[in-house]
């Protein structure tokens, strides 16, 4: 229950910053990226609607397009499935720099970063990003190799959403454990025990990427915002004058 409170603690706190006009500046890198993954994308899928014309090919034209269908249906699981781990790495310095301009918004704090700490920040995204994703396949071949021996595949999709969305979510988080200067065997410590907060995280990263179009841009901006608090409130690092007029940390 802590990580749902602290969920909505983070929604709450970082809707009542972005109204003020705080952090917007910040989209607009995620927003140009994203543009060009939709112009890739509907490129591609402008080359795979000629296989609606396959099938005129007399003979053979049924069985090719059924085939190139099932190419397109892999493309598209690639792409997108890829996309969230891509634009992390991508927007890596963006991200890390807004994730510690919520800090300073937020605790007061005055950490400042420099051409220096962007590229120690985008060499250790980079970094946990790759093995994030070996292990998010990992441990997806593992299950898929479980369900295929078994011929349980019921709970495959959950499965497979479920590992996404912890990786996912624990790449966010570390923007945070990188600033308080948590090495990177330390991060994955802090995931594992925190696992409730990565796959919330990652889940509310899945939800606002599927909005069509807008989704892309926003995900990675806003739970950057998010997860950057929830980390702040899961370390006592706010203080209650931001809630209560107060000046303790809660």
């Amino acid at each position: 229950m802590n990580a749902f409170s602290d969920h909505i603690f983070a929604l709450r706190l970082g809707w009542d910053e972005l109204a003020k006009g705080k952090f917007w500046g910040y989209l607009i890198p995620s927003v140009a990226i994203s543009l060009v993954f939709l112009v890739i994308y509907a490129l591609i899928r402008l080359l795979f609607g000629a296989i609606d014309l396959l099938h005129l090919i007399p003979f053979i034209g049924t069985y090719i397009e059924s085939g190139l269908q099932g190419i397109q249906s892999l493309v598209n699981f690639i792409m997108i499935e890829s996309y969230a781990f891509f634009i992390l790495t991508l927007l890596s310095p963006i991200n890390c720099l807004l994730s510690e301009k919520v800090d300073n918004e937020i605790t007061g704090a005055k950490f400042s970063g420099g051409i220096v700490r962007i590229l120690t920040d985008l060499l250790r995204t980079v970094m946990i990003v790759l093995v994030a994703l070996f292990l998010n396949l990992v441990v997806m071949g593992l299950w898929w190799l479980i369900s295929s021996m078994t011929g349980f595949h019921a709970l495959d999709e959950p499965i497979y959403f479920l590992i996404g969305a912890f990786f996912i979510g624990f790449s966010f988080y570390d923007f945070s454990l990188e600033r308080y200067s948590i090495p990177n065997f330390g991060s994955w410590q802090f995931g594992f025990s925190h696992a409730p907060y990565m796959l919330l995280t990652g889940t509310l990263f899945s939800l606002i990427f599927s909005i069509p179009y807008l989704g892309i841009m926003l995900a990675p901006f806003l739970v950057t915002i998010f997860s950057t608090i929830v980390y702040l409130k899961l370390s006592n690092r706010i203080p209650q004058t931001t809630t209560s007029g107060k000046t303790s940390k809660i």
